[in-house]
């Protein structure tokens, strides 16, 4: 893909997770910083449609990206990101509370991730018997995606089954760095939605598996970051201070 249509479709994607709304040219040339014509930047939006990066949910609507567009943002225009001077602040407070009271850590990791987040986000373990936490989910029903009742109820089908969603999230995903699966890479009971997981090794809790699940609108970016930084930061804390 060329650098032009990159340009636009980082643009469109990152406006869509914020906004819920889909996109039209007129709101991509208002928005500034393209120098583009309104003709150009439609011919790029008609090429990303044929080319499978872009949806059109009503005749008369703007654009929305497709699982295609998120796997491509996820593999090429996002990175890793340290969290934001506030961010920081209160996930610096959970490292602190690792160093003290490790068996806080599954609570107070799901929760403060869910919370900043905006996301469900579960933690859970498997030595010996399976551990499970998890919290955020009156956070993702009240995204626009859940007044459809049907997907309300698939999500909630989920997460009456955590524990096979975890076991599948932990034979997927990697101790190096986050994964991100979009749509259709998820199980089918959860192809409507979004999911970045994190697998770990630690000492009192064996291998564990941390996961954040929502719209496939969700902010692929903060999430990886956010976990990215916490699981990192968090484990090395507690091993230097046992």
């Amino acid at each position: 893909m060329g650098a032009r249509e990159e340009h636009i479709l980082d643009f469109m994607i990152r406006d869509y997770v914020r906004n819920a709304v889909p996109i039209s040219s007129g709101r991509i040339c208002r928005a500034g910083g393209f120098r583009l014509s309104p003709a150009t930047v439609r011919n790029v939006m008609l090429e990303l449609d044929e080319r499978g990066f872009l949806e059109q949910p009503h005749t008369s609507s703007g654009r929305m990206p497709t699982d295609q567009a998120y796997r491509y943002f996820v593999d090429h225009l996002m990175a890793l990101r340290a969290p934001a001077k506030k961010e920081r602040e209160v996930l610096d407070g959970l490292v602190k509370e690792v160093k003290t009271r490790h068996e806080l850590f599954f609570e107070d990791f799901a929760k403060i991730l869910s919370r900043e987040l905006g996301l469900f986000t579960g933690i859970a373990s498997f030595k010996e018997h399976f551990k499970m936490e998890g919290f955020g989910l009156e956070q993702v029903f009240s995204e626009p995606e859940f007044y459809d009742r049907n997907l309300t109820v698939e999500f909630s089908h989920l997460i009456d089954n955590l524990e096979e969603v975890a076991r599948d999230f932990l034979d997927r995903s990697s101790e190096t760095r986050p994964a991100a699966f979009i749509g259709g890479e998820n199980s089918p009971e959860a192809k409507e939605f979004g999911a970045v997981t994190m697998k770990f090794s630690d000492n009192e809790f064996g291998t564990c598996i941390v996961f954040s699940l929502g719209p496939k609108r969700m902010n692929y970016e903060k999430a990886t970051s956010f976990i990215n930084f916490v699981v990192k930061t968090c484990l090395i804390a507690y091993r230097k201070a046992h």
